[in-house]
Order: C-alpha cells, then structure tokens, then sequence
C-alpha cells in the first residue's frame, strides 16, 4: 500500500531534487520478468529513483542491519524492500542471504521483478566495481528452471550524476538493452562455476557502456574539471541544445576516452593538461567566478544592454524570490542541516537530505493552508496559496540560475576594472586548456570528434 501511495509523490520531489532525464524505460516489456541491475553510487537514492520509472511493481533491497524492530520490518517489507547482507556483518548474517536468494529465485519464476546491485558496494566513483558472483547464480539458476528461458529480462541501468551529492545535479538514468545470456544456457548445466565466473563479466561489460568510466582514480578530478570547461560549448559547436542530457553524457564518454588513452599511451600529456586546468578553476574559485564567463562568446555579449538586462531581471524578479523562498527554503534548510550532521558519508548525503526535505516540506505546507482555513475561511484564498506556495518554490529553483549569472557577469566586470591583466591572463588559459582538449580528442578519435569550422 505505502509502495504505491507514496510512488507519485516521491517521483515530484526527485525530479524537483535532481534534473532528471530518464531515457529507454519505454521500452521495458510490462508482461515479463525484469532483473534491473544498476551502478550503485547514490546510497538510497538510486534503487527508489530506478524503481520510480519502472513500470512494473519492484521488489529491491536494503542492508541487512536496517531491519531492526518488528515495526521497521513491516515498513520496509510494506515498501517492497528486502534485507541483503553483507560480508562486514559476519559470516552467519551472509548465510541468510540463501533465503534472499530462494526470495529472487521465487519471485521471478511468479513472472515479478527486482532489482539488484551486482557491484554489491555503494562507492561515489565514476566506474563500475567488480561484481559479485549472486546476481549470474540466481538468473542462471532461475533461467535453468524454466521452460521459456527467454521470459526473463536482465536490464542493465546506467545511473549517471553531474554531483550526485549536491541539490539539482544532472542525473541521465538510462535503461539498457536486455543482455542476451542465451550463449550460457548449454555451458551452465555442465559447468556451473565458470559458466557464473563468465557470465558475471560479460554483465559487467554490458553495464560499462551505460555510464561514463575514468580508469585511474587519480584522474575522476581532472576529467570533471574537463567536462566543466568543454562539454557544453562542445555541444554548442556542433550544433546540440545544451538541455540535451543524453548527448552530454555521449560527449562526457568520448572525453574519459580521451582521458584513458592518454594515460596509457601519454601519461605526462595528462600530468601536463592537470598543471594548467586544476590551477586555473582554482583561480576562478578563489575568484568567485564561473568558467563559461570567460568564454569569447559570453564576452562579446557583455554591453551596457545585458548589464542593464541583468539589473532589471533582478529589481523585478527578487521580492518575488524571497517570498518564494520564505514559503518553501525552511525545510529544506533544515533536512541540509541535519544531513549535515547525520550522514555518515556522502554516499549517503542526498538520502538523508532529499527524503527528510520532502517529509518536511509537506506538513510545512499544510500547516500553512491550515493557518489559512482557520483565519480568513476564503476558499478562493485558500486555493490560491495552495497554487502560489509550489509555483514561487519553482520560480526560486529557475530564478536562483538567473542570480547567479548576473552576480557572475558583474563579478568578471569588477576583476576587468580592478585587475585586467589577471582577467586576461584567464581568458588565454581557457582558450589554451580548449585547445588542449581539441588535440587530445582528435590523437583519439578523430571519426568521432569533429571541430567547428
């Protein structure tokens, strides 16, 4: 009951949390068993946002010392959450996942779906951790058990964050092909142990192609400051909306490309690109300002018309802001704090802010409409604050983009007046960090980098 009940409102609220761009679930079949297996990097948040897109009910799973108390129990269960455990909570807390196990076995061969993560680790990092051996051993394992071998269908996901820990990143959830595991059928009832050890690195592969992958750790800084500078006046050069998420996360792939066969092939080419891209966010950082100012474009726009533009975007648009924010910031603000405080590491940051934000914005709003009711007895009033809190909350998410902007622009005219040298110094940095990349991307692929003009 609280599954469905609660679906259609935490679906509002993750896409008011992330700029969600959800790509291939259409294409799910609704009539067969699903095995959904995505990257894990996300704590909570990733299993209920895949299951929130999905178009069959989910059955996912949840750590195993979670389930304390009877009244926990029920809750989770009621939310179609099963225990999963972990080799850290001992051995013989392991050995209860034979009865998980049986649980998938069951409720796939009843024609039901789950979802599962292969890597078995929840890691903030922008590759795929080696996978555990259950999820072949319970497919493979099912699949022999049937007749139709073909009715299940294992769905690789690929979840993908600009910053999965920060308020309004870009998140591409993209749903996968099936991966055909036909091949292993014959090899599975002769050999069970390696046909599983092979197929499990056979999904691994399948799963690799969904998310952008940066081999070398050492590198995920790097390639985030690359995409910062590059990705999106990439996209303008050839002609892409920059809203477009599924062609920013192709440009995103072809620039890790680039990144790891430059580490194999050239690693002090990468040591060379960090000495100038790291410092030269830094600069900007310390400045407070953003790299998309300094390009040549943005500066050629920047007169007396859009200074004055900026001016009255914000004379205008502020009184509405702050009232929008009065009626909506405080829960939020609070769920910040105690995420803060009570999220033990970040990959479970935007669990404990997303979901205690929610629970706390919608008693914030009723409690108002309440306040209303009692003291003007207006049901016209009524309705109209009922409209006008969600709506301000909206106007304040688009216009703090706005803000943000002119205070940036006015920022970069200030370093012009005060320092123009260091103004220049930046802007030619930029210009050679592009440049740069444009190289990188063309000694890699060239088929599939084309540079303007």
């Amino acid at each position: 009951m609280l599954y469905y009940l609660l679906k259609p409102i935490v679906r509002i609220f993750y896409k008011i949390y992330y700029q969600l761009d959800v790509r291939g679930v259409d294409g799910l079949p609704d009539n067969k068993p699903l095995v959904l297996i995505p990257n894990h990097v996300n704590g909570f948040i990733d299993p209920v946002v895949t299951a929130l897109f999905s178009k069959q009910k989910i059955r996912f799973f949840a750590r195993g010392d979670v389930f304390k108390g009877r009244f926990v129990k029920w809750l989770l269960n009621d939310l179609n959450i099963s225990p999963m455990y972990r080799m850290s909570e001992g051995y013989s807390e392991v050995k209860k996942n034979d009865k998980t196990f049986e649980e998938c076995r069951r409720l796939l061969t009843e024609g039901k779906s789950i979802l599962i993560f292969p890597e078995g680790i929840c890691i903030q990092e922008r590759r795929i951790q080696k996978l555990k051996k259950g999820l072949a051993r319970i497919v493979l394992g099912v699949e022999e058990e049937l007749v139709n071998k073909e009715d299940i269908q294992v769905i690789p996901i690929g979840l993908n964050y600009s910053n999965a820990s920060r308020f309004r990143s870009r998140l591409l959830l993209r749903f996968g092909e099936p991966i055909p595991l036909s091949q292993f059928h014959a090899r599975y009832a002769s050999d069970k142990v390696k046909t599983i050890n092979e197929c499990t690195q056979f999904i691994e592969g399948k799963m690799r192609e969904l998310i952008v992958e940066i081999e070398n750790p050492a590198n995920d800084r790097l390639y985030e400051a690359l995409t910062e500078v590059y990705t999106k006046q990439w996209m303008e050069e050839s002609g892409l909306p920059v809203s477009d998420q599924l062609e920013e996360h192709e440009k995103n792939k072809l620039l890790a490309a680039m990144l790891n066969n430059l580490q194999k092939s050239n690693p002090a080419k990468v040591e060379a690109l960090e000495a100038i891209v790291l410092p030269y966010l830094s600069d900007l950082k310390r400045l407070g300002l953003r790299d998309h100012l300094l390009r040549r474009d943005a500066l050629s726009k920047m007169n007396l018309q859009s200074t004055l533009g900026d001016f009255f975007k914000l004379w205008f648009g502020l009184p509405v802001y702050w009232i929008g924010l009065l009626l909506n910031y405080p829960p939020y603000r609070l769920a910040r704090r105690m995420a803060d405080e009570k999220a033990k590491t970040i990959v479970f940051y935007s669990s404990v802010f997303a979901n205690l934000a929610m629970f706390f914005w919608i008693p914030y709003y009723l409690l108002q409409l309440l306040f209303l009711a009692q003291v003007f007895h207006s049901w016209w009033l009524l309705l109209a604050w009922a409209l006008l809190v969600p709506l301000s909350g909206l106007f304040v998410i688009r216009f703090y983009s706005v803000r943000k902007k002119a205070f940036g622009r006015w920022k970069l005219l200030g370093l012009v007046k005060k320092n123009k040298a260091e103004a220049e110094r930046l802007i030619y940095a930029r210009e050679e960090i592009v440049e740069l990349i444009k190289e990188g991307l063309k000694s890699t692929s060239p088929e599939t980098f084309t540079s303007p003009g």
